[in-house]
């Protein structure tokens, strides 16, 4: 996401934080016409300087004024501070920014991390390039960060504890006007189907500490918070876990039919690549994801049945007897949102639009055919709308019906929007919900994950590589598993598939516990690569 700034002095009012000597904080509110900012003149500050009030706010810069009002409560917990902010104006309410000045620079120098950090790569904010992390995307997949590391040296943990998912962002930039010492905002987005006259944030906390003890016991509370809020369940009992998965050391990426109409492998090659594996690995423990298998990938989309090139409905069910055979199970690759509106004209009504409900919300159309352009028919479309989310169920209910197939993954789940015309998450959860109704043992696996993510489905292919040192790693593996990404190369050029990535030059190292490692299968894997394949195939089964 490109980064913009103000091209002036905002002169935002500043506020001192009791019991925290040169920490002060200010407000941002911004409608969808503008950004306003408290007016001094017109600020009630209670006398242990815990309760705001603001009867009038001005334009950014504080050189016009408007209508409108502010109130704010800041309550201690234990150590920790934590805002509650309400504001009123005219305007359709979006968004309010909390600006903390003066926090401990020595300690952002350090870097920001949070949970899915490696401790050797900190983010380190600087002039040139602020830190802006945004949930739930994937550079922040649950909204609690920390930064410093030195134990006895300020730790400052900030966290947003929100029952609901909505929009938080992080961002740390060293502007003129501060004498480019760090300015850290804290940035809370309201459901856009609410924007009006009133907005009211979640709890919006801060803790400096020099204790690591105190930092790792913030994010254990943190977690508890996750869990009651988004039903997170340990992933040793979860009801939507077969128990077959609990088995499985490897992911087979069975790649079928690219967007060109390029076949890298039949559904009889598939089988006879299934055949050569569980000749080495025990079947049990392997999972063949089919990415493609539709037909020309995302092409097809939203429409699912075995591709005639790759052997049709016959072939499938000869894969799915051989799999069955094997031991192996199969998961067949359906998209969550993605749609070509050539071959579904009824997309309109469903696709995701911007957050004021003025244009269609493009999000992702690669380059499929390489003419150096994306493509132009690629459409995101929302389950939360009942036409499409209805159409999807029942194009995932046909193949499990009809082939039982073990496992259905749904293609760019972690993908997140705001969309003011219908709740992606309660869509999700009608459409999870309504598959493990009708087939009570079938695993839902997902792409990417963030900590709501969790507490709908169990497996998630990885963002992040499956080899990363997450500091905390309990935000993932109390809850559920993370795949290796349809992505990953395989055996010799690296091919990624049907996939956009073309040919990647890196292949990740071990899995890290949490994650189970895949492997791609291409064209030639198989056939030129046979022994370098069976040697990955029991490396990762081994855990090496």
């Amino acid at each position: 996401m490109d980064i913009f700034e103000l091209s002036y002095n905002p002169r935002d009012p500043l506020y001192d934080l009791p019991g925290l000597p040169g920490v002060r904080w200010g407000l941002q509110i911004f409608t969808v016409n503008n950004l306003y900012q408290l007016d001094p003149s017109q600020v009630v500050l209670s006398e242990e300087g815990f309760h705001l009030r603001c009867d009038g706010l001005a334009w950014g810069g504080q050189q016009q004024k408007s209508a409108g009002t502010v109130e704010v409560q800041i309550h201690r917990d234990g150590d920790a501070y934590a805002w509650t902010i309400e504001a009123q104006h005219a305007e359709p309410l979006k968004v309010v920014k909390l600006l903390l000045w003066g926090l401990p620079a020595d300690s952002i120098a350090e870097g920001w991390w949070q949970a899915t950090s490696t401790a050797d790569r900190p983010y380190v904010p600087s002039r040139q390039k602020p830190m802006n992390w945004s949930y739930p995307w994937r550079e922040w997949l649950t909204p609690w960060a920390c930064a410093g590391q030195t134990e006895g040296k300020p730790h400052i943990v900030v966290s947003l504890r929100d029952p609901e998912v909505r929009a938080k962002r992080l961002y740390t930039h060293l502007p003129p006007y501060s004498d480019e010492q760090p300015v850290v905002e804290v940035i809370y987005e309201e459901d856009a189907a609410r924007w009006g006259s009133h907005i009211r944030t979640c709890p919006i906390r801060l803790l400096v500490t020099p204790n690591q003890a105190a930092v790792d016991a913030d994010f254990e509370a943190h977690l508890a918070f996750i869990e009651s809020a988004y039903h997170l369940q340990p992933w040793e009992t979860r009801s939507d876990v077969p128990a077959w998965m609990r088995d499985i050391k490897l992911v087979l990426n069975l790649h079928g039919q690219h967007w060109t109409g390029y076949v890298f492998n039949t559904f009889d090659q598939m089988g006879e690549t299934l055949k050569l594996i569980t000749e080495h690995v025990p079947g049990e423990q392997i999972l063949g994801y089919i990415p493609g298998f539709e037909g020309r990938y995302y092409y097809a989309y939203p429409h699912y049945r075995p591709g005639e090139a790759m052997g049709g409905e016959a072939g499938f069910r000869r894969l799915m007897a051989t799999a069955n055979s094997l031991g192996v199970k199969l998961m067949p690759m359906f998209g969550m949102h993605g749609t070509n509106v050539q071959v579904y004209p009824d997309y309109r009504r469903s696709t995701f639009v911007t957050r004021t409900n003025s244009a269609i919300a493009f999000v992702n159309f690669p380059d499929w055919d390489t003419d150096r352009f994306g493509e132009d028919d690629q459409v995101f479309l929302n389950p939360g709308e009942p036409t499409f989310r209805n159409h999807l169920l029942e194009q995932v209910s046909a193949i499990v019906r009809d082939f039982g197939v073990q496992g259905v993954f749904l293609d760019t789940s972690a993908c997140w929007f705001n969309d003011p015309r219908h709740n992606l998450i309660a869509g999700y959860q009608a459409l999870i919900g309504e598959l493990h109704t009708r087939f009570p043992d079938l695993l839902i696996a997902g792409e990417g994950w963030y900590d709501a993510i969790l507490g709908l489905m169990p497996v998630n292919q990885s963002w992040l590589r499956t080899d990363r040192q997450f500091i905390y790693p309990q935000l993932l593996t109390r809850y559920g598993r993370a795949l290796g990404h349809l992505a990953e190369g395989a055996p010799g050029p690296v091919s990624t598939g049907v996939h956009e990535g073309g040919f990647r030059y890196v292949r990740d190292g071990a899995a890290t516990p949490g994650h189970i490692p895949s492997i791609g299968i291409a064209d030639d894997t198989v056939t030129h690569y046979r022994e370098e394949l069976i040697a990955l195939c029991k490396a990762a089964v081994a855990g090496k």
